[in-house]
């Protein structure tokens, strides 16, 4: 996805959140050095993510910090597990399993830190988790996303944020009784709230895919261009990438893998207008 002028402030906004978690004393120069390199690289036909991780990878530079969000990233897990039960009654009392844990899993996609669009305190989704799920898909390309699992042999499933990886469990454990070999994708090095393996070991969603993959690379979403051999061959072989979060979709809706289906909330209006939502729908996209 191309950068927009509104990705500007948003950016800068959550270098000084995780700046301010552990190092405020360094956020001058944290947020001198972000500015210089937004100021070099933003322009017309830049990709969003690729140009955050740059500046993200200056900043954890500069902050002294390989993960700032670790602590958070474990408070978020821990509020998510709190909810397991209700996601749970949710998804057995409804007419459609497959739909009821999308719509779980796209409301954990709210736990989104520093951006002033989703909430900055993990405990936050356990009073707005009901009505998330209440809330219909505002794009909904579910039913052709189902004929295409029904169809499938092997599907990547790129995770998000730590918090929201507590629920992709449950949807994970419906597109497997449909048949489907579900291979879990986790970032290479920590990035934000993403999932590692070493979160994912955590939470125990590990246990839950068929097999996993990382991205080999440190990145906002996922660097085509730097990824590692491994994710490069599942995401030219699977039958479909199903990619959560808004990262994923700015890093990979600018390159030709096809079938992939974007689960998400739409919580920015250059992510909606982009995707052809409205700010705040809940979202299933697919591009074939």
């Amino acid at each position: 996805m191309q950068m927009d002028p509104e990705c500007v402030p948003c950016l800068l906004r959550r270098v000084l959140f995780e700046t301010e978690l552990v190092a405020p004393e360094r956020s001058l120069d944290v947020m001198k050095n972000s500015l210089e390199i937004l100021s070099a690289g933003f322009g017309r036909g830049v990709n969003s993510a690729e140009l955050a991780t740059e500046v993200h990878r200056r900043a954890y530079s500069d902050m002294g910090s390989r993960d700032p969000y670790r602590e958070l990233k474990r408070r978020a897990d821990e509020v998510a597990l709190s909810l397991v039960p209700r996601a749970e009654e949710l998804i057995e009392s409804s007419d459609d399993r497959l739909r009821a844990a999308a719509l779980c899993a796209i409301a954990g996609n709210v736990m989104d830190f520093g951006i002033g669009k989703g909430f900055d305190d993990p405990v936050d989704l356990v009073g707005a988790f009901d009505s998330i799920i209440d809330q219909p898909l505002g794009v909904d390309d579910l039913p052709r996303v189902r004929e295409i699992l029904e169809s499938s042999d092997r599907i990547l499933y790129m995770l998000d944020n730590c918090g929201e990886q507590v629920f992709d469990k449950l949807l994970v454990r419906e597109i497997q009784a449909l048949g489907v070999t579900v291979v879990g994708v986790v970032k290479g090095e920590p990035v934000l709230t993403d999932v590692t393996r070493e979160d994912a070991e955590r939470s125990s969603i590990s246990k839950s895919f068929d097999e996993m993959v990382d991205t080999g690379t440190y990145a906002i979403g996922v660097s085509v261009e730097r990824m590692g051999d491994e994710l490069r061959s599942e995401m030219e072989n699977v039958d479909m990438i199903l990619a959560k979060g808004m990262a994923n979709f700015e890093a990979l809706s600018d390159h030709h893998y096809r079938p992939i289906a974007y689960f998400m909330r739409a919580k920015c209006w250059p992510v909606a207008r982009s995707i052809g939502a409205r700010k705040d729908d809940n979202v299933v996209r697919l591009y074939e």
